[in-house]
C-alpha cells in the first residue's frame, strides 16, 4: 500500500510537467493523450525500478520520451514534430531546467533565512496567504506606500542574494 501511495503522490506532483513534455513534442491532441496514458501505465509498471535518489520528474520524462520514440518507430506518420535526436535534446533541456529550478529554490530558501522576521512576515502575508497590499497595510498598520516599498526592497534583496549564491555556485 505504501508503494502505491508513494507512486500516486509523485505522479500527481509531476503530472503537469510530464504532460508539458509530451505536449511539446506531440502536436495531435489524441496522440498526445495516448502517449501520456502509455507513459503513465509504464511508470506504474516500472515503479519498483525507480531510484528515489533520482528526480521522479526526470525519470518520468525519460519513460515518456521512450514511448514517443516507440510510437514513432511503429508508425512513421505519428505526429512528432522532431527527429529522434531532437526528442532527446528536448528531454535534456527539460532536465537542465529542473536542475536549475532546484538550485534557485534552494538559494531562495537560504536567502529567506537572512531576511529579518518582520520582512519574512510581510512576504508570507503577500505570497503565502495571497493578501492584497491594501489588506497587508491594514493588518500591519502601515501605509500602502510603506508596504509597496518594503515588499519592493525585500524582492530586490532576495533577487540579489539569489543571484550571488548562484554565481558563486552555492545553492
Amino acid at each position: 500500500m505504501a508503494e502505491r501511495e508513494t507512486f500516486l503522490r509523485l505522479f500527481l506532483q509531476h503530472e503537469t510537467e510530464v504532460r508539458a513534455f509530451v505536449g511539446s513534442l506531440v502536436r495531435d491532441r489524441h496522440a498526445r493523450e495516448d502517449v501520456f496514458q502509455e507513459a503513465a501505465l509504464a511508470l506504474w509498471e516500472q515503479f519498483e525500478r525507480y531510484d528515489p535518489r533520482r528526480s521522479f520528474g526526470a525519470w518520468a520524462r525519460g519513460i515518456a520520451a521512450n514511448k514517443i520514440l516507440q510510437r514513432r518507430h511503429q508508425d512513421r506518420r505519428f505526429p512528432v514534430t522532431l527527429a529522434d535526436g531532437a526528442v532527446l535534446a528536448v528531454l535534456a533541456a527539460f532536465d537542465r531546467t529542473e536542475e536549475g529550478a532546484r538550485g534557485r529554490l534552494e538559494a531562495l530558501r537560504e536567502c529567506l533565512q537572512k531576511v529579518p522576521e518582520q520582512g519574512r512576515q510581510l512576504l508570507a502575508l503577500r505570497y503565502e496567504r495571497g493578501l492584497a497590499c491594501e489588506e497587508i497595510a491594514r493588518q500591519t498598520r502601515r501605509t500602502l506606500d510603506a508596504v509597496y516599498q518594503a515588499l519592493s526592497r525585500l524582492r530586490a534583496a532576495l533577487e540579489e542574494c539569489i543571484r550571488r549564491r548562484l554565481a558563486a555556485g552555492g545553492a
